[in-house]
């Protein structure tokens, strides 16, 4: 513990003769258990608090301009008395011109006695402390295993914890208790040490600071204490200096409430890891992670903002703060802030004619004009707690930690760095940056950077070499490399973004901060995504359902589907959706190969969505061609989505990459049964199914090939018509798992608290 090891000098024998002045000089501390304290305001206080400690005449030059404490002069047993050594030639004679005052010196066993009941007192508070941040590191331990143990082979490559041991970051708890714990033999250093540690609690002062518990937004921590580095110290409430009995009672009372906060199942976390979250996002998309996320967190007790660009006139946002100027690319930009408050979260818009041309097509533009986007985006929000005044006030950046999103906002990890952090300003914000899909990168020219506003050494961070391009810039990679914590959506493609494969040229880069990397699943949301009161569900013969209705529920929805979409109204031919953007990268040119063998099956096909115009194209054509048992919906439709979600029997998802996936989620939730390439995401959340055991939640399929998909598509349809228990079994299976992101904000939450206590 650095603090205290300057304020213990070591012990020194009876009857060692201290250095002159000559020898030490009058400037510096002298060694050999000397001491030596500047003159302040606090002398009258120690010499009443620390009977112990009293000035000691021993040089003309240094008697009025130091104190000095005598290390290792107190006589075994609480009879002695502490007896501080002067200078001289004789130990029984040193004090000098102080010589006189050798009455004074002895202490009475009373003053000694409540020496040693404050010091015992003292180390009493420091063990409450220090087990608290022993449990903070065994919580943090138990993630980063948690995380390795999930991440094993096929999904490893996460070798070391996130969080550092004990003895990487100073003493550990045992040996600071062990250095520091009561011994019989008491010296003057004690005294010292627990005056210095009373001004040290005394300093912290808060208006908001709340140690029962009951407001916990507003209790706050010093992670790292001017003072005293490996020590925890708590606020006092109203800025009055506190006793020690009442500390002690307190932080009792805060490890209680802690302790029982991590055993209970409630959605509230404890008080002292509740944080400042700001996430900021391209859009409130992003598989919900910036609009079903904020909420969950929310939800868990702490402060939640979003920050989103305002790309068009929405009805509830206010003008809110005053408006900022910011240089982006040669023009200064003005920026208005619009807010909102909904489900516990403030929303934040961040309004710029920059934004209001781009409509629905949101990355849409020339690379110039998105890079000037996402510049005024992050600038903007890397200061939006200090001038948005959300509910009145600000959220400051005490405890704060930003949440990125892909590479639009990979910048803000930079700003925080370069802008703030260099330059001792933030220094214990944190950044975490979320990787949704890696093949969007943000790449550019070299001579791109003039855009950002960056000193010039930044530039290293951005350069980035490939085989294929050469030197480019790679925002994506500057982000990662500046971000201190890394995410992305599911433990499987963490493992993929490690490959040569998967990691679209940045694996390299993400193998070197293996260390703070992991994947976490997305959840849904449950209020949009659920069976048993659906709104969509609500009308046109279709019926909202529960696990205990599920059968007659789905049968409903099915009718009603097939006679929404023109097709024949067959309870017993399986119904097979897919839900999804038309592209390369979602497999429906799979499909299309393989609808010869799907038409042949007696099945009834739904297509939805929107893409490529050859892909658009091919829907139309396989509809034409098999117009009694497949529909093809070019564009995009909720209610749809929702419908087909209900009413299939089959969801099926050959996408050849999926970071996470949702629409298997969403079927799981629905009863219905998903058949997926097992990649990613989809083969973290599918297990395929294992008749001999009756586990598994679908179908997988290892190959993005349509006669793998053909195979697993095979023994779906023979389990549905064959072994209808099983089937049911399946169904059962899926909806009683916690998809919510209620669970997921637990873990983001792990990963935020590492964040947090990172040095």
């Amino acid at each position: 513990m650095a603090a205290s090891s300057s304020l213990l000098a070591p012990s020194a024998p009876r009857g060692v003769v201290a250095p002159s002045a000559a020898a030490c000089g009058c400037g510096s501390a002298p060694r050999g258990g000397l001491l030596l304290r500047s003159p302040s305001a606090h002398v009258s206080r120690r010499r009443r608090r620390c009977p112990a400690t009293r000035p000691v005449r021993f040089c003309a030059g240094v008697a009025s301009g130091w104190h000095v404490v005598l290390a290792g002069s107190v006589g075994r047993g609480f009879g002695k008395g502490l007896r501080p050594m002067g200078m001289g030639a004789d130990a029984g004679d040193q004090a000098g011109e102080g010589a006189g005052d050798n009455d004074e010196a002895r202490i009475t066993n009373e003053n000694l006695r409540a020496t040693i009941r404050k010091s015992k007192e003292v180390l009493a508070m420091h063990r409450n402390l220090l087990e608290q941040i022993s449990e903070k590191k065994k919580l943090i331990s138990v993630i980063a295993d948690s995380s390795i143990h999930n991440e094993q082979e096929p999904f490893s490559g996460q070798s070391d914890s996130s969080f550092p041991e004990g003895k990487d970051i100073g003493h550990g708890h045992e040996t600071y208790l062990d250095m520091h714990s009561p011994q019989p033999e008491f010296d003057t250093s004690y005294g010292e040490f627990i005056d210095d540690q009373n001004e040290h609690y005394e300093s912290f002062e808060s208006e908001d600071a709340d140690f029962s518990g009951s407001s916990s937004e507003h209790y706050l921590y010093d992670s790292f204490p001017r003072a005293s580095p490996s020590v925890y110290a708590p606020r006092a409430a109203n800025g009055m200096k506190q006793d020690y009995v009442a500390q002690l009672s307190q932080v009792s009372e805060k490890e209680h409430s802690i302790n029982v906060g991590a055993n209970d199942n409630s959605s509230v976390s404890g008080g002292v890891d509740l944080m400042n979250i700001i996430l900021v996002a391209a859009e409130c998309g992003l598989g919900d992670v910036a609009g079903a996320l904020p909420k969950a967190l929310a939800r868990r007790g702490h402060r939640v903002m979003v920050v989103v660009p305002k790309y068009g006139d929405y009805a509830e946002p206010q003008q809110i703060g005053e408006p900022r100027t910011y240089h982006v690319a040669g023009q200064d930009m003005e920026v208005n802030y619009y807010h909102t408050y909904i489900d516990g979260v403030d929303f934040v818009f961040i309004e710029n004619p920059i934004f209001h041309h781009v409509g629905s097509e949101i990355y849409s533009g020339n690379r110039t004009d998105i890079l000037k986007r996402m510049v005024l985006l992050c600038k903007a929000a890397v200061e939006v707690q200090w001038y948005v005044p959300c509910g009145g006030y600000c959220y400051g950046d005490g405890n704060l930690v930003f949440i990125a999103n892909d590479w639009h906002t990979s910048l803000l990890p930079v700003y925080l760095k370069a802008y703030y952090r260099d330059n001792g300003f933030m220094t214990y914000a944190r950044s975490v940056l979320v990787i949704h899909n890696i093949a969007h990168q943000g790449r550019g020219p070299i001579d791109d950077f003039n855009y950002l506003d960056l000193p010039g050494h930044y530039m290293d961070m951005f350069k980035f070499y490939d085989p294929f391009g050469g030197d480019h810039l790679n925002i994506f990679a500057a982000g990662i490399k500046a971000a201190d914590r890394l995410l992305t959506v599911s433990h499987g493609y963490a493992w993929e973004l490690k490959t040569a494969e998967g990691g679209w040229g940045l694996h390299s880069i993400i193998n070197e901060s293996d260390w703070k990397f992991q994947g976490i699943v997305n959840g849904i949301d449950t209020s949009d995504w659920n069976p048993s009161d659906d709104v969509h569900l609500q009308s046109d013969g279709y019926t909202n359902y529960s696990l205990e209705t599920v059968q007659a529920g789905k049968a409903q929805c099915k009718e009603a589907l097939q006679k929404e979409l023109g097709l024949p109204v067959h309870g017993d031919v399986p119904v097979i959706a897919f839900i999804g953007r038309l592209d390369h990268q979602k497999g429906v040119d799979l499909i299309a190969e393989a609808m010869p063998w799907i038409a042949s099956q007696d099945v009834q096909v739904i297509m939805l969505g929107t893409g490529r115009q050859d892909l658009e194209d091919t829907l139309r054509r396989l509809e034409s061609q098999h117009y009694d048992r497949v529909r093809g919906w070019v564009g995009f439709s909720v209610r749809l989505a929702h419908r087909m979600t209900a009413g299939a029997d089959i969801l099926l998802m050959p996408s050849r990459f999926e970071p996470c996936g949702l629409n298997q989620l969403y079927a799981m939730m629905y009863g219905t049964v998903p058949v997926v390439h097992a990649v990613g995401g989809l083969r973290d959340t599918v297990e395929h199914y294992n008749p001999y055991e009756e586990t598994g939640l679908g179908w997988t399929f290892e190959k993005a090939e349509a006669n793998r998909m053909i195979d697993a598509l095979g023994h779906c349809l023979n389990t549905y018509r064959n072994y209808r228990s099983s089937w049911e079994g399946i169904q059962r299976r899926g909806m009683m798992q916690d998809l919510s992101w209620d669970n997921a904000a637990k873990l983001y939450e792990e990963v935020l608290v590492s964040a947090k206590y990172q040095w």
